[in-house]
Protein backbone atom coordinates (compact mmCIF):
# COMPACT_ATOMS: atom_id res chain seq x y z
CA UNK A 1 0.00 0.00 0.00
CA UNK A 2 2.83 2.38 0.81
CA UNK A 3 4.34 1.94 -2.66
CA UNK A 4 0.98 2.75 -4.24
CA UNK A 5 0.72 5.97 -2.24
CA UNK A 6 4.30 6.99 -3.00
CA UNK A 7 3.94 6.26 -6.71
CA UNK A 8 0.63 8.12 -6.95
CA UNK A 9 1.96 11.21 -5.19
CA UNK A 10 5.16 11.14 -7.27
CA UNK A 11 3.13 10.91 -10.47
CA UNK A 12 0.86 13.80 -9.45
CA UNK A 13 3.88 15.94 -8.62
CA UNK A 14 5.58 15.15 -11.94
CA UNK A 15 2.43 15.92 -13.92
CA UNK A 16 1.89 19.18 -12.04
CA UNK A 17 5.46 20.35 -12.59
CA UNK A 18 5.27 19.49 -16.27
CA UNK A 19 1.96 21.32 -16.59
CA UNK A 20 3.39 24.38 -14.84
CA UNK A 21 6.19 24.54 -17.40
CA UNK A 22 3.69 24.39 -20.28
CA UNK A 23 0.65 26.25 -18.91
CA UNK A 24 -0.27 28.80 -21.57
CA UNK A 25 -4.04 28.91 -21.48
CA UNK A 26 -6.58 29.69 -18.78
CA UNK A 27 -7.72 26.06 -18.90
CA UNK A 28 -4.20 24.78 -18.22
CA UNK A 29 -3.78 27.27 -15.39
CA UNK A 30 -7.08 26.04 -13.96
CA UNK A 31 -5.77 22.47 -14.10
CA UNK A 32 -2.63 23.64 -12.31
CA UNK A 33 -4.75 25.10 -9.51
CA UNK A 34 -6.54 21.73 -9.33
CA UNK A 35 -3.23 19.90 -8.92
CA UNK A 36 -2.27 22.41 -6.22
CA UNK A 37 -5.51 21.80 -4.31
CA UNK A 38 -5.20 18.01 -4.50
CA UNK A 39 -1.53 17.91 -3.53
CA UNK A 40 -2.05 20.45 -0.74
CA UNK A 41 -4.81 18.28 0.77
CA UNK A 42 -2.73 15.10 0.45
CA UNK A 43 0.29 16.71 2.10
CA UNK A 44 -1.87 18.17 4.89
CA UNK A 45 -3.34 14.73 5.59
CA UNK A 46 0.10 13.10 5.55
CA UNK A 47 1.28 15.64 8.12
CA UNK A 48 -1.85 15.27 10.25
CA UNK A 49 -1.44 11.50 10.45
CA UNK A 50 2.33 11.62 10.90
CA UNK A 51 3.00 9.83 7.64
CA UNK A 52 5.04 12.43 5.76
CA UNK A 53 8.36 11.23 7.19
CA UNK A 54 7.57 7.59 6.41
CA UNK A 55 7.24 8.03 2.65
CA UNK A 56 10.14 7.90 0.20
CA UNK A 57 9.11 10.43 -2.41
CA UNK A 58 11.26 11.24 -5.43
CA UNK A 59 11.03 14.92 -4.47
CA UNK A 60 10.93 14.91 -0.66
CA UNK A 61 11.23 18.70 -0.39
CA UNK A 62 8.36 19.43 -2.79
CA UNK A 63 5.96 22.11 -1.58
CA UNK A 64 2.57 22.42 -3.34
CA UNK A 65 2.83 26.22 -3.08
CA UNK A 66 5.70 26.09 -5.58
CA UNK A 67 3.13 25.29 -8.29
CA UNK A 68 1.64 28.74 -7.87
CA UNK A 69 4.88 30.70 -7.78
CA UNK A 70 5.37 32.84 -10.88
CA UNK A 71 1.76 32.17 -11.93
CA UNK A 72 1.32 35.94 -12.49
CA UNK A 73 3.88 35.73 -15.30
CA UNK A 74 1.68 33.19 -17.08
CA UNK A 75 -1.51 35.21 -16.73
Amino acid sequence: MQNFIEDTIDQLIEEAIELKGNANTEFEIGKLFGYFEVLQKIFNQLDAFGLSTKLSLKQPDFQPESLLSDIKDIL
